[in-house]
């Protein structure tokens, strides 16, 4: 017996799928069928159902908590399958794939039917009707990625400035492709990680803020309706500035990977006081703060988690956006970065996960999940810091608009 989901989109499609079946499927949450010898009257089915007729919220996420008011309006809610049938069978592969026409393995777990075909990501494009940058300078900390340098060619798409930061030995490589755009500091390359770049970045940056990027993002997208779609205005990161700028006490503010926002949840617009990887608006004079040892990042592992973790234990806060969104390639699958040096202990990254536990025992553990082991931090500990606003709050009107992908229009400069 193997279990299948079936998801349908309307009544049309569970009419189809009855006739298709041999049973009303109307109201059904769960179906036995099981096929085998002919009873008395030749049906060689047999059938065992579950009904419900139980309610479904899909009511738009209230907004007012999170004071958005002169953001782009914002919309998000859940969205449910029409209905949904959890399949219990005896019946082969290949018999599934003759009742649901469609590709199914043994490994199949959960379809659509009809089969569901995918939104092309180039259908719309999120862009400004005016030319608007981001304020702060962006960086983009880059190994043994001069030719798939992700992120530089999303900035590129996006008509924005930016920095590569690399080590002095691919200095080479890296200015063949991106030239100018090459920052190569005086930092330690012994260590096999990212921490001593990070920090040169930190002293580098003249600017009240920067931002700091990894190298492997395929593009930014912006979540509205529950729809994402590709963004190609820098008003993306200028919206996460503005926001931030609201607050007295946002240490970092970032954005979410895409795959975290999934488009038929409810997703709030951020998350207040958790992780914020990857994409990260860094403010200089918090940074001071939390400093040790006259250094902002600290170890080999886990540098992200370790300083979200020491922001929120010295009161601060931090914003994980999730209306403007990354699509972040996934670390250990693509080559390059801390792939090669980092992530290659061969303990199912025990001594990765145990690192942060021995730096902050108080809320973290070390869990075995996945066929390895990772650390599960506590962010709940940190739901009492608060956000400070600021008694007067500049509105900023963006001018966003989706249009037509195959639309080149750049941007330049900022504007209000």
């Amino acid at each position: 017996m193997r279990r299948l989901i079936v998801r349908l989109r309307n009544a049309d499609d569970v009419s189809t799928l009855s006739k298709r079946v041999g049973v009303d499927l109307t109201s059904v949450t769960s179906l036995e069928w099981v096929r085998g010898v002919p009873d008395l009257f030749g049906d060689t089915n047999s059938y065992r159902v579950r009904t419900s007729n139980r309610s479904q919220d899909s009511s738009w996420l209230d907004m007012r908590p999170y004071r958005w008011e002169g953001m782009p309006l914002y919309r998000s809610r859940k969205v449910f399958a029409h209905s949904k049938v959890v399949i219990t069978t005896n019946l082969s592969t290949e018999e599934l794939i003759e009742v649901f026409q469609q590709k199914i393995t043994d490994k199949t777990k959960s379809i659509w039917y009809p089969k569901l075909d995918r939104r092309a990501l180039k259908g719309k494009l999120w862009k400004s009707k005016l030319p608007v940058k981001p304020r702060y300078p962006l960086y983009i900390i880059s190994k043994g990625r001069w030719e798939k340098c992700r992120t530089a060619h999303t900035l590129d798409f996006m008509g924005l400035d930016y920095r590569i930061v690399v080590e002095p030995s691919e200095e080479k490589q890296y200015r063949e492709k991106w030239g100018k755009r090459v920052l190569v500091g005086d930092f330690d390359t012994t260590t096999n990680s990212s921490i001593p770049v990070r920090n040169w970045v930190n002293e580098h940056c003249q600017a009240e803020k920067y931002w700091l990027l990894d190298d492997n993002i395929n593009y930014f997208y912006i979540l509205n309706n529950n729809e994402s779609w590709r963004c190609k205005t820098g008003a993306i990161f200028a919206m996460v500035e503005d926001y931030a700028a609201r607050y007295k006490n946002v240490a970092l503010a970032g954005m979410n990977k895409l795959g975290f926002a999934k488009p038929t949840d409810r997703v709030a617009p951020y998350v207040l006081n958790t992780r914020v990887y990857s994409i990260t608006l860094m403010d200089k004079a918090m940074n001071e703060k939390i400093k040790i040892d006259g250094q902002l990042w600290r170890g080999r592992y886990n540098e992200d988690t370790d300083l979200n973790i020491r922001f929120l234990k010295a009161g601060y806060c931090t914003l994980n956006f999730q209306m403007f969104l990354g699509d972040k390639t996934t670390t250990q699958r693509c080559s390059g970065g801390n792939t090669d040096t980092v992530y290659v202990d061969g303990d199912r990254r025990l001594k990765f996960a145990q690192s942060l536990v021995d730096q902050h025992p108080d809320v973290v553990e070390v869990v075995e999940k996945w066929g390895r082991y990772h650390h599960k931090v506590d962010w709940g500990a940190f739901s009492d810091n608060a956000l400070i606003r600021h008694e007067r709050v500049p509105i900023y009107d963006y001018k966003l608009y989706l249009g037509e992908y195959d639309d080149s229009t750049q941007t330049s400069s900022r504007s209000c």
